[in-house]
């Protein structure tokens, strides 16, 4: 029986149920390090430690117009303490600013700011608590036109990241952005 009749009229008699595997949607920890590098250091010229998924940063709003400054250069500095190569770190900081900014524009500041560094990947996860996005599965796919007023973020967040995920519902909506980012020196 294949998996579609599986789910639709049950398992038969004896049979386990179907069940397809579980995406992961971040990447897996790194490895542990092992005994001999981690005797030696980084001062005896092993390189530095593989990162943990704790390497994060969390900023709680509101936000205003005037805080985008500040976080732009705060993520400027996460770029040089990351090792990003200097196109990474800009558009890190492109994809935040513009994400941040429709926090500002649609929910009044209220909303918080997440950015995780994975081994080769950067996320950048922008919550609110505003009104929610129209179509959320289609918003961002294509340039807004000159009639417009709004859309351009979403685009210009697609265009620089390498997945772009949004859920949204009357409650809010959360926008979360996957870029490759691997380590090298600045």
């Amino acid at each position: 029986m294949n998996p579609a009749a599986r789910t639709r009229y049950g398992a038969p008699a004896g049979t386990t149920p179907y069940r397809r595997p579980r995406r992961k949607l971040l990447p897996p920890p790194a490895p542990p390090v092992p005994e001999h590098e981690e005797a030696a250091g980084p001062e005896a010229g092993t390189g530095p430690t593989p990162m943990t998924p704790h390497d994060q940063v969390l900023v709680e709003g509101p936000f205003t117009r005037i805080d985008l400054r500040r976080i732009r250069q705060r993520i400027h500095e996460l770029g040089e303490a990351w090792r990003l190569p200097e196109p990474v770190g800009w558009a890190l900081e492109l994809v935040t600013t513009e994400l941040v900014v429709n926090v500002v524009m649609h929910a009044d500041g209220h909303g918080r700011l997440r950015l995780s560094r994975y081994p080769d990947w950067v996320f950048c996860q922008v919550s609110d608590v505003g009104p929610g996005v129209n179509r959320p599965y289609t918003a961002g796919w294509q340039p807004p036109t000159g009639t417009q007023t709004s859309g351009r973020g979403l685009w210009i967040a697609r265009c620089f990241s390498e997945r772009l995920t949004i859920d949204s519902s009357t409650l809010g909506t959360t926008v979360t952005a996957k870029i490759w980012a691997p380590a090298g020196a600045r």
